[in-house]
């Protein structure tokens, strides 16, 4: 009766531990396939004085399906947080896989191609020859306005303690991926180095790349025809 009792406690323990085990398997399982529900690159480097900047969710805007090719320029997505109690300046973003980063805002980049609408001034010489003293002293005061506008970079964004900055297309400064040096396809990403005025420098480092956005929305699904059932070939 004893021993009866005993090896019924034992293999109820047993009994136990196999479902614990079973239980701690599927709660592993569970959480193994999980990943981070931002998509894009995110890193934070430590300041000395005390604090950190963080960029987040570093993104390249999405090209369509296509991809960007080589030559083209691509928005940026950044956010950038000042968790200290100074201010900081961004002083530059380079890419060793584009010709420059601009900085600005999307008017002031969209309108960077205007010195075409200079030719019309050089026509005007040839026809006045003759009188060319008194126009050429009147050109220069009209067009002189128009050079310091196009001269004038936007200043460097200056994050303030404990705020952040936003550069997207659908914020007011915007970064621009200038002449990417080479075809990018949705999947692949980019080099990026971010220095501030605090000596602070944010890298992709060797393996590491500013990933492309993904799609807002699922493109639309190519209908695939129907192939004939076997048989039905010959019309018998």
């Amino acid at each position: 009766m004893t021993r009866s009792i005993t090896m019924l406690f034992a293999g109820g323990a047993a009994a136990a531990v196999l479902a614990l085990s079973g239980c701690g398997a599927g709660m592993i399982s569970q959480t193994a396939d999980q990943v981070a529900a931002v998509p894009g690159y995110s890193a934070t480097v430590p300041v000395p004085g005390g604090g950190n900047i963080a960029l987040r969710d570093a993104m390249v805007g999405y090209p369509g399906v296509k991809g960007y090719p080589a030559g083209a320029d691509a928005p940026l997505q950044l956010r950038i947080f000042n968790d200290t109690d100074k201010p900081v300046t961004l002083e530059s973003i380079t890419s060793n896989d584009a010709a420059s980063v601009k900085l600005g805002t999307a008017a002031d980049l969209k309108a960077t191609p205007t010195p075409a609408a200079a030719s019309p001034t050089a026509e005007a010489s040839p026809t006045g020859s003759p009188t060319a003293s008194p126009k050429a002293t009147g050109s220069p005061s009209p067009k002189a306005s128009p050079s310091p506008t196009q001269a004038a970079a936007p200043a460097k964004p200056v994050i303030q303690p404990g705020g952040y900055l936003e550069l997207t297309p659908q914020a007011g400064q915007l970064a621009l991926l200038t002449g990417l040096k080479k075809p990018l396809a949705n999947g692949e990403g980019v080099h990026l180095k971010l220095t501030f005025s605090n000596g602070v420098v944010i890298e992709t480092l060797p393996g590491t790349v500013i990933p492309v956005a993904p799609p807002l929305s699922l493109a639309p699904r190519v209908p695939v025809a129907p192939s004939p059932r076997p048989g039905t070939e010959g019309g018998h």
